[in-house]
Formats: C-alpha cells, sequence, structure tokens
C-alpha cells in the first residue's frame, strides 16, 4: 500500500431489510456520512439500497461506473450475509482495488465474514468516529499493520491472521444522531421517510385510531420516525447490540431538531423508534414538559413494562401520545428469565393495564421457542394475551405479534446454537447456519433452528393454540358481534390504505412493513384487497390459507382438539412438501414415544441464558478463535 495524496471517493450503501422499503430512516447510513463530511471526506455518497430498490445487475454497473475507492455497507443485521458475500465478492472481481469496509450487526460474525467473503475491514461497534480514523488512516497505510491504532476494527493482517483493537470510544449524548438530512434531501429521498396523512401506512398503523389525529388544524399534517436515544438498558439473551447501556440525547437538542421537521416539513406525528423510550424518568419528565408544547401527536415503538406506571402513562397521554409498544416477549416468568429481560410477569401484566386504562393503543410482542420452552410457559404465555383481548372492547385480538426465536451472531442464543451442536463449531458451519437464514424473516418461524425439547411442528401449533385463545378470550368478555365488528373495521381500514410507490423497482403492492409477525401482520398483507371480509375460498387463491382463522374464529375454536391438522398444511407452504413431511414424522415418534413409561422428560433450568454462557455452564467449542471472545460474548 502507497500514500494516497487526493480526497477518497466514498460510497456508502445500505441493504434491502425486507420486502419492501422501511419507513425508518437509514440512521447508521446518514450518520456515518455525516460523520465522514464534517472531518473533510466531502467525496462521499449514499446509494441507498433498501430505497431504491435496483436490479443486481444495476447495483453493479452502478458501482463499476463510480468507481469508488471505498466501499461502505451498513449491514444491519447478519440475515442479509448471503447478498453481502455475493455483493462484495462480485465487486472485488469487478473493482479489485476498491476497499470494502462492512458495518452493522453483521460484524458479530467477523471472522466468519472476513475469511469467506470480499469484506477488507469490519467496523465492530459504533461507526461515527472509527470510521473517520479508518479513511484517516487508509490515506496513509503502508500495509494492515497501519490499521492497528484504529479503534473499533477487525480485518486480516498481512498473515491472514486475525485482528480486533479495542471498540470505540463512545460519541456523546448530544451527537447521537446528529445528522445532516441535506444527505437525503439533496437525493429528494426525505419525502420518502416524511409522509403525508393521506399517503401514509405509519399514519393509518399508528395514528389513526385516535381521535385528535383528525382534529382540523391537523389536516395537512405528515408524520415521521424520529429516534430519542441510542441503546438499552437491558441484556435479552435473543438481542445483539454493539453500544453498552443508553445515551438519551438531550431534550433541548432532540426539540431543536424536531422543531426543524415541524417547521419545514409540517411535521405533526412522530413514531418514537427508540428501543427503550423514557427509562430515565428525568429526561422523560422534561421531554413531557416540551413535547405538550408543540402540540404533536406522537407514539412510542419500543418501551419497557418495568418503566410504566399509571400515572405515568396519563402524563403521556396528555402530552399526545396515542400509542405505547412493549417487549413484553412472554407471559412466563420461566421464559423472561432465560430471556435476561430483568421483568416480571407481574410488570407486564400492569403495563398492559395501566396503558389501556388510559386509552393508549398498545399490541403485544411475543417471543416463542426459546431453550426451555414448554406447554406450561406457552399456556402461561396465551393467558397473558387473553388477559390483554379482555381489557377492552375496542382492543383487536388480532394485535398480537407472535415471532419466533432466532440465533444471531453475537447473542447467547447463537452461542448456546453453537455449543449445543445446532449450529456447529467451525468457520463453515457457521456459514452454512448464516446462508440459511439469509434473506427469510424469523417472524412466522422462517429459521432453521428448533430450541425446544419438542417436535417443531408442536412448537408451530402452540403459536396457532395462542391466536385462538386470545381470539376466544374476547369473543367470551365481548360476544362474537363486537368481534366481528372489530374485524370489519380492520379490513375495511386497510382497504383505505394507499400503496406507496417507493421507487420505480419497488413492489407496490406489497404492503407488508415488516414490523410485525402473525396475527398482526395479517392485516397489513390484506390493506386495499378487499373492503368486506372475503369468503374462506378468497384467502385459498389469494394462497393465505393461515389467515382463515381470522375470520372464523368459533370454528376453528371447537375444532382446536384438531390443530394439529390445521397447522401441517400451512407449514408446507412456509417450509416447502418435504420439511412438512418429516416435521409430521418427528411428530408422531414424539407422540408414540411420549406414551412410553421410559421416556424421561428434559426440566431445562430456567435461568438468565447469558449467565448460563459466561459462566460456561454449557462447554465451550475448545476449536474456536480466542481472538473473537470479545465480541461472541456480546456487549
Amino acid at each position: 500500500m502507497e500514500k494516497k495524496d487526493f480526497t477518497p471517493k466514498i460510497i456508502i450503501i445500505t441493504l434491502p431489510l425486507r420486502e419492501v422499503p422501511s419507513s425508518f430512516p437509514p440512521l447508521g447510513s446518514l450518520s456515518i456520512i455525516t460523520a465522514l463530511k464534517r472531518a473533510g471526506f466531502k467525496n462521499t455518497k449514499f446509494y441507498n439500497l433498501d430505497l431504491l430498490r435496483p436490479t443486481y445487475e444495476a447495483i453493479l454497473a452502478n458501482l463499476e461506473r463510480e468507481k469508488p475507492d471505498i466501499l461502505g455497507i451498513s449491514a444491519v443485521v447478519s440475515t442479509g450475509y448471503g447478498f453481502t458475500k455475493k455483493l462484495s465478492l462480485d465487486v472485488k472481481n469487478i473493482l479489485p482495488n476498491t476497499t470494502i469496509l462492512l458495518g452493522g450487526n453483521m460484524g458479530a460474525s467477523a471472522e466468519v465474514v472476513l475469511k469467506k467473503t470480499g469484506v477488507d475491514f469490519i467496523c465492530t461497534g459504533e461507526g461515527d468516529k472509527t470510521v473517520v480514523d479508518f479513511v484517516s488512516c487508509w490515506l496513509s497505510a503502508k500495509d494492515k499493520c497501519s490499521y492497528e491504532n484504529v479503534d473499533g476494527l477487525a480485518y486480516l493482517d498481512d498473515n491472514s491472521e486475525l485482528m480486533i483493537t479495542p471498540y470505540a470510544e463512545s460519541i456523546s449524548a448530544e451527537n447521537v444522531y446528529d445528522i445532516d438530512w441535506s444527505i437525503l434531501e439533496d437525493l429528494d429521498q426525505l419525502k420518502y421517510f416524511i409522509q403525508s396523512k393521506d399517503t401514509s401506512h405509519q399514519f393509518n398503523n399508528l395514528f389513526s385510531m385516535d381521535p385528535r389525529s383528525f382534529e382540523l388544524h391537523r389536516k395537512n399534517k405528515t408524520s415521521m420516525t424520529i429516534v430519542g436515544s441510542k441503546g438499552c438498558v437491558a441484556k435479552c439473551s435473543f438481542c445483539h447490540r454493539w453500544d453498552t447501556g443508553i445515551r438519551y440525547i438531550p431534550v433541548q437538542v432532540l426539540m431543536k431538531r424536531i422543531d426543524y421537521f415541524i417547521e419545514k416539513y409540517n411535521l405533526g406525528f412522530i413514531d418514537f423508534g427508540d428501543e427503550n423510550f423514557g427509562s430515565d424518568k428525568k429526561w422523560l419528565d422534561e421531554f413531557l414538559k416540551q413535547i405538550k408544547t408543540r402540540d404533536l401527536i406522537w407514539g412510542v415503538h419500543g418501551m419497557r413494562a418495568r418503566s410504566a406506571s399509571s400515572e405515568l402513562m396519563e402524563k403521556m397521554k396528555d402530552a399526545g401520545c396515542c400509542r405505547v409498544t412493549y417487549g413484553f416477549e412472554s407471559g412466563s416468568q420461566a421464559m423472561l428469565d432465560v430471556m435476561d429481560k430483568v421483568t416480571s410477569v407481574k410488570q407486564n401484566y400492569d403495563a398492559l393495564r395501566w396503558t389501556v386504562e388510559n386509552k393508549l393503543q398498545t399490541s403485544l410482542q411475543l417471543l416463542l421457542g426459546m431453550p426451555g420452552e414448554n406447554p406450561k410457559t406457552v399456556g402461561e404465555t396465551a393467558k397473558f394475551a387473553s388477559f390483554f383481548a379482555g381489557l377492552s372492547p375496542s382492543i383487536d385480538p388480532n394485535d398480537a405479534s407472535i415471532n419466533f426465536a432466532q440465533a444471531l451472531p453475537g447473542t447467547p442464543l447463537y452461542e448456546f446454537a453453537r455449543r449445543k451442536g445446532f449450529i456447529g463449531p467451525t468457520l463453515e458451519d457457521e456459514e452454512k447456519y448464516l446462508l440459511e437464514i439469509s434473506d427469510r424473516d424469523a417472524r412466522d418461524g422462517e429459521t432453521n433452528i428448533n430450541f425446544t425439547d419438542y417436535p417443531k411442528l408442536l412448537l408451530e401449533n402452540w403459536h396457532f393454540e395462542i391466536q385462538l385463545k386470545t381470539r376466544n378470550a374476547y369473543i367470551q368478555k365481548w360476544g362474537i358481534k363486537s368481534y366481528q365488528n372489530m374485524v370489519s373495521k380492520s379490513f375495511n381500514n386497510s382497504a383505505q390504505m394507499n400503496s406507496i410507490a417507493y421507487s420505480s423497482n419497488a413492489d407496490s403492492n406489497n404492503r407488508d412493513s415488516g414490523n410485525f409477525a402473525y396475527p398482526l401482520r395479517a392485516k397489513e398483507e390484506l390493506a386495499g384487497e378487499s373492503e368486506i371480509i372475503p369468503s374462506i375460498w378468497w384467502f385459498i387463491k389469494k394462497k393465505i390459507p393461515g389467515l382463515i382463522p381470522m375470520i372464523y374464529p368459533t370454528l376453528f375454536w371447537r375444532m382446536r382438539c384438531i390443530s394439529i391438522l390445521f397447522v401441517l398444511p400451512w407449514s408446507a407452504q412456509k417450509y416447502g412438501v418435504k420439511v412438512a413431511i418429516n416435521m409430521c414424522i418427528e411428530y408422531m415418534r414424539w407422540k408414540i414415544l411420549s406414551f412410553t413409561p421410559s421416556k424421561k422428560k428434559t426440566v431445562f433450568n430456567s435461568i438468565s441464558l447469558r449467565k448460563t454462557i459466561l459462566r460456561n455452564l454449557i462447554p465451550k467449542i475448545p476449536t474456536d478463535n480466542p481472538v473473537m471472545a470479545i465480541i461472541r460474548k456480546g456487549r
């Protein structure tokens, strides 16, 4: 390597996350570009693949034409590994002198990424400072050893040995997401993240249930996702993050940013996309005072149940809040402990009750299939979901998002999977797993690991049973007519949602936001399809038979003893016939053995999965590269 006496051309790309573009602004990429430009690296461009959805051939053609010196890949989740591998290798083939730097959670698989793809460097953590130091070093680097003083990097040295430098120092709270929005304005792309009421899915999903949203002076207001903090106070065993702790953007700084959008874009509705909204009570108190003066309608995308109180919900409602979403995950204390939620079931119940009592919208966010999940814990979660359905006749029992646990690199759950042999001990095994989960979604079980001691078909049936019990609890409390009116209202609201064409290449007919799992996302799939409740045959023709029980809950409740027979064909649709047949064989074998007196039941010790890994209660893999230990344990 030789010294470069020029300003490098840098292109930052954001990978597509789901089938349709996200309404969540690409904050990570924008933060990196902002930091680079403020450091003097003005020749930095943004190529937003998630928004533009160009063909793969067009992506390569664009990069070959631009010939970037440095290509930055923002890989927010590890499920983009397959795309990242193909793209990075193809870029290296046509542009061998381009340096590829990867950032985001995929970096938790640093050794696999560096040895199996075309990526040269990985940013291990917050990139604002690391990327500036990296490019500065790149300008004068003579060899790989030159990068050993750049904090927050992983790379292979000149001897192909893995090197991981110490994590970079976190930026100050006031500088978190201090974004130069002209990056998107100059590309004419900010309009896709600031939507008018009439064309915004975000408005319909989050704000339309609050009567205040339709007050005359809000007629022409826009909606947008804004973030008021970075990080989380929790360390859930299924969640990977680079940040330690949480930083709340000072209220005055946050309000200045909000005022910018109010004045320039007539902002009237905000979805706060924080992972851990309001845990800092002092910050929250000042926030509520300030936000109230701006007469906004706003919702909270992520709040801990233990932060809630009846008084707080009342104050938030008074300040313009219309919706609060919690990561409840489970109604079983045993499962909450395994997940490291540091939350009690009582706190979950209390948060739900207080939220509904104060007429704030909410939905259930549940996680199914963690190690130790069993019929008892599933029953406890179903009881919790039924409690939700019985709180108010205005609650739609289908507002429940039931996700399946997925092992993502850098989490205790991933290490559990590796040590238990679900993934395998070698780099090849890890890459095989990453390729298997590439471009697939864990929301509805589209993952290849069953962490429970029960057959996978039964796991799928648990998901279905929770839905059945929740709907039945609503009907028992509020009546079938109330349920039918609720579902009809949901369908009619969905039918009014207009398609948003994000680009000429975007699929404007796909209305799945990707934010929720079944049954909640069922309403998104049906958006605009019908203004009346469809027939069974309509669902079959549309190849979405899994939604039929939502329309005919009483029928399916009466046949719940044979629910496994309904789950099987839906599993075949999701996984393929061959996999479904194997699932059926596994279930039948388990069913037969369950009648055997000598059959021993496995008892999982329901303690913190993180502590289980850190205390080595499950033996380490002796062939692991010790350099990876700092990343494998997570932060």
